[in-house]
C-alpha cells in the first residue's frame, strides 16, 4: 500500500489473482477503508460477465413491511429475528445511558473526554454489526428471489415521506408523535429502498425484470373481487373484504402482493423517464381472478 508498506490481511472472498487473472479479469487497485469495525481493504477488480438469457422463471409481487419483511404473492415470506442478540442489545442500552450522562455534566464548550469518544466507539460498532448482519440478510435474500423468478414487481414507495417526523410546530403540534417515530424507526431499519436496489440489478444480472407499480390501495384492495374499503385490514396481518358478495379473510400481506403483481399485469407499470418515475394514464384496474 503506498507510504504503508507491505500489508498482512485475512481473504473474504475470492479474487482474480494468479492463474486466475487475465487481461479481462483482473484486480485494478486496493484501498483502506476504516469503520467502526475495524480496517479493511477494499479491491477495485475489472472482470468480464457474459449476457444473461431470459430469464423463464415466474413473475412475483412483493410487499414489503415491518412485522414481516418480504411478502410474496405465491404465498411465501422472509423474515428475519432482531439484528443483535439479548445481551448485544443490553450492552447498547447500557452504552447509550452512560454517554447520555456523561453527556448531561459536560460544561458548555468542553471538550469531549476520551472515556466519552470510546463509548461512542462502541455504540458505533454494535450499531455497524447489526447493520452488516441486515446487509448480509438482504443480499442472501435478494439473490434467491432474482434467480428465482423472472419478473419482480415492488411497489413505487416514497419512503422519504414516509418516514417525515410527526412533530409539527408550536402553533399545530402533531399528534401520536412517539408512536410515529417508533415507525419511522422501523421503517428505516428495515432499509427497503436499498432491497429495490440489490433487486435492480440483480434480476438484471440473471435476465429478469424489476418492474414498479402504484402503491395506493394495495392493501386495502381485495386481490379477487377488487372491492375497496378502508375498513378491510382489521389487524396488521388480517384482511376482511368487506364485499358482501365476497367476505374473504385471510393474510393481509400476501393479498397485498397479489394486488401488486395484478397491477402490474393489467398495464399499471411505472416508466422511468429522464431519471424519474413517472405513472402511465391506465384504465380501472379490474377484480383479479381468484388464486
Amino acid at each position: 500500500m503506498p507510504k504503508i508498506g507491505r500489508v498482512r490481511f485475512h481473504w473474504t472472498k475470492d479474487l482474480p489473482v494468479g492463474k486466475r487473472a487475465d487481461a479481462e479479469n483482473r484486480i485494478t487497485g486496493a484501498r483502506l477503508v476504516k469503520d467502526p469495525l475495524g480496517w479493511h481493504i477494499a479491491f477495485r477488480v475489472q472482470t468480464l460477465e457474459k449476457t444473461s438469457e431470459t430469464h423463464q422463471g415466474p413473475e412475483i409481487g412483493i410487499d414489503v413491511g415491518i412485522t414481516v419483511p418480504l411478502a410474496l404473492s405465491d404465498g411465501a415470506t422472509y423474515e428475519h429475528g432482531e439484528w443483535l442478540t439479548n445481551r448485544e442489545q443490553a450492552r447498547l442500552l447500557g452504552l447509550e445511558q452512560r454517554a447520555a450522562r456523561r453527556k448531561k455534566h459536560r460544561t458548555p464548550g468542553e471538550r469531549t473526554s476520551r472515556q466519552l469518544h470510546h463509548t461512542y466507539d462502541q455504540i458505533a460498532g454494535l450499531r455497524a454489526k447489526a447493520k452488516r448482519r441486515a446487509t448480509d440478510w438482504q443480499h442472501k435474500t435478494t439473490t434467491h428471489i432474482a434467480r428465482t423468478y423472472s419478473v419482480v414487481v415492488v411497489e413505487a414507495l416514497q419512503i422519504t415521506n414516509m418516514v417525515k417526523s410527526a412533530r409539527g410546530t408550536v402553533e399545530e403540534p402533531g399528534k401520536n408523535v412517539a408512536q410515529k417515530s417508533g415507525l419511522n424507526r422501523s421503517i428505516s431499519g428495515e432499509a427497503w429502498g436499498r432491497t429495490v436496489t440489490l433487486l435492480t440489478y440483480k434480476t438484471a444480472r440473471q435476465g429478469g425484470t424489476l418492474a414498479k407499480v402504484p402503491a395506493p390501495n394495495t392493501s386495502r384492495r381485495r386481490s379477487a373481487c377488487g372491492f375497496t374499503t378502508p375498513g378491510s385490514r382489521e389487524t396488521q396481518a388480517l384482511f376482511v373484504c368487506k364485499n358482501p358478495d365476497c367476505g374473504w379473510s385471510g393474510n393481509a400481506d400476501h393479498n397485498a402482493a397479489r394486488n401488486i403483481l395484478h397491477l402490474y399485469r393489467t398495464g399499471h407499470a411505472l416508466v422511468p423517464a429522464a431519471g424519474r418515475t413517472v405513472a402511465r394514464r391506465a384504465p380501472r384496474v379490474k377484480p383479479a381472478t381468484a388464486r
